[in-house]
């Protein structure tokens, strides 16, 4: 309520000032994206941040060097210089920079640049391009590599992949705009190809390589029949994991718990592993990363040795929850690790015809890589849950609806429609990655691994309470069916619960989950009301300005608003959304 009342008054004073009106700025004004020039090149000028804009500046600068660019994407293609038309920035997404180089006969490369904020740069720079390769090799729709360099150590001065442009339409920007007809056809081709990925045997759980770009200290699993092999060096292996968390903050140089996982049991175990030994290592006591959350502990600082202790009672568990090697869920697979629309290409018929950027993708057990792409999925509407057959016709009083009204109508049958169809053809395709994502069994290991794998920034929480829900759902037993009918799983037994939680335990744990969840859902308000993603992003010049004022106005708000000197306290010393230091 406080947030509200903080919110309320801060629109009314900025309409009083003609801040929140639409303000008509004359184009010089105006950012230009992908103007002329070097800045252009090496600098991010895809939008803003209204908090910590230096620091997102400096993250994505890169500096390298553009002739020896030139010469790398003309040689990639056996292309004379002269041939080369232009290079020009083209998009910049969460990690690379991506330039587009054109040729005198129409032949279009793309150069994607990691920026310096990406790790593991040369992993995974090196598995993107063996994941590329070996899905090539299952005819899947990805680009064709032209040339690579895992390392800095170049002419260029970057990292860099050079690759074929797939021509077509970006899913992105039709997805929520087509008919029904087309979200069909899109789904039917993406459920294809995942079963064609899911059915392809790996023989253990890390990330895809060449052999030749593993230095020797790197352990490494062959792929067995690896297509296009000319050497040893061309081997397709499974080697260290490449994701993001897995090295972010030094937990790269813990290279004992980065794999590759030949069993689900050691598998399911490094998260915490690296975890604990990170904290041991790098830890030190540290705000809570949530300024929202800070005043939640009394502004305190979160001790290490803590987090450790829910690390190891995740692992006292994790014997209990393995499954057998012949098992359908521990079976390792490869899933695409962002498949949003942005990364999905179509043709004018709808037909898929590129699916992009695999940085970072694992190949992990199916039991912890199912589920339905984020953004075809719809959990937490009930219909969705219970996958009931979702409406497609409008209500009858569609026209009488205000404009804020049909949105809302329609967004939410496009929700259930897409996830409803993704999850109906993956329960006839593929049943067992159905049963991964329904089971609750199952979809608890995920989360209980998926939270373990978050590197700790002062979170003791979350995990703490994946572990007591674990404990209260005892046991996760994997339920039989149909499925099991087709050798697809099968029920196991547990021994008693390793884990036990007094009932002031499991209390005071609830007690702080709700009231994360409040103050969580009033930060989502406030970034909602500001038009910011968790980052502060905008789009230009006119929405950072009135994204910044109204941020002041909030905070202004809130100390007015502020009851009790911890209020005071959060709103002028940890609001999330102005300039701060990052721990």
């Amino acid at each position: 309520m406080r947030v509200r009342a903080a919110l309320c008054s801060s629109h009314q004073r900025l309409l009083s000032c003609g801040i929140l009106a639409r303000s008509w700025l004359p184009p010089d004004t105006r950012r230009r994206l992908f103007s002329d020039g070097p800045e252009n090149l090496f600098g991010y000028t895809s939008g803003r941040w209204i908090f910590n804009e230096h620091i997102r500046l400096k993250e994505r600068r890169i500096e390298f060097d553009v002739e020896a660019l030139k010469i790398a994407i003309t040689t990639s293609v056996d292309r004379p210089l002269s041939e080369l038309k232009s290079l020009s920035k083209l998009a910049e997404g969460g990690f690379n920079r991506v330039f587009e180089a054109r040729f005198a006969d129409g032949l279009k490369v793309l150069a994607r640049l990691p920026y310096s904020l990406t790790v593991p740069k040369h992993y995974s720079t090196a598995s993107e391009v063996a994941t590329l390769g070996f899905l090539r090799s299952l005819s899947f729709p990805v680009p064709r590599v032209f040339g690579y360099c895992a390392t800095d150590k170049n002419p260029v001065g970057s990292e860099y992949i050079l690759e074929e442009k797939i021509e077509g339409t970006h899913l992105g920007g039709v997805w929520y705009i087509i008919d029904n007809k087309a979200r069909k056809k899109i789904n039917r081709q993406i459920v294809d190809l995942e079963e064609r990925l899911l059915r392809t045997r790996l023989p253990a759980s890390g990330s895809l390589y060449y052999a030749r770009d593993l230095s020797e200290g790197d352990r490494r699993i062959p792929v067995s029949n690896s297509a296009g092999e000319n050497s040893t060096s061309d081997q397709l292996v499974v080697g260290p994991i490449a994701g993001y968390g897995w090295h972010y903050r030094l937990r790269g140089n813990l290279k004992a718990h980065l794999g590759p996982w030949s069993t689900f049991a050691d598998c399911f175990k490094a998260p915490a592993l690296r975890e604990i030994a990170w904290c041991n290592k790098y830890g030190s006591p540290r705000q809570h990363v949530e300024r929202h959350l800070r005043h939640i502990y009394d502004f305190d600082d979160m001790k290490p040795d803590a987090y450790i202790q829910v690390l190891e009672e995740y692992l006292r568990l994790a014997p209990s929850l393995d499954l057998p090697a012949d098992h359908a869920f521990s079976r390792p697979v490869l899933r695409h690790p962002d498949l949003s629309p942005s990364n999905i290409i179509v043709s004018d018929d709808f037909d898929v015809v590129g699916v992009i950027d695999w940085q970072h993708s694992a190949v992990l057990p199916l039991c912890l890589a199912a589920g339905i792409p984020k953004h075809m999925q719809n959990w937490g509407d009930p219909a969705s849950g219970r996958l009931e057959k979702p409406a497609t016709k409008l209500p009858d009083n569609y026209d009488e609806m205000s404009s804020h009204e049909k949105s809302e109508v329609t967004e939410k049958l496009r929700r259930r429609l897409v996830h409803f169809l993704y999850a109906a053809k993956t329960m006839v395709q593929v049943p067992e990655h159905f049963e991964a994502f329904r089971q609750p069994a199952a979809t608890l290991r995920a989360r209980l691994y998926t939270h373990a794998a978050w590197p700790w920034e002062g979170n003791n929480l979350t995990l703490k309470k994946d572990l007591i829900d674990t404990v209260k759902a005892w046991p996760l037993v994997i339920k039989s069916g149909t499925a099991q009918q087709q050798g697809v799983y099968e029920v196991q037994t547990f021994p008693t619960c390793p884990l036990k939680y007094s009932d002031q335990e499991i209390a005071a744990c609830e007690d702080l989950v709700e009231k994360e969840e409040e103050s969580t859902a009033e930060y989502l308000e406030m970034q909602e009301a500001l038009d910011i993603d968790q980052q502060g992003w905008v789009d230009d010049d006119e929405h950072y300005e009135k994204s910044r004022e109204l941020a002041r106005s909030i905070k202004e708000s809130l100390l007015e608003e502020a009851e009790t000197e911890a209020e005071r306290i959060s709103a002028l010393h940890h609001f999330p959304f102005e300039d701060h230091e990052e721990l």
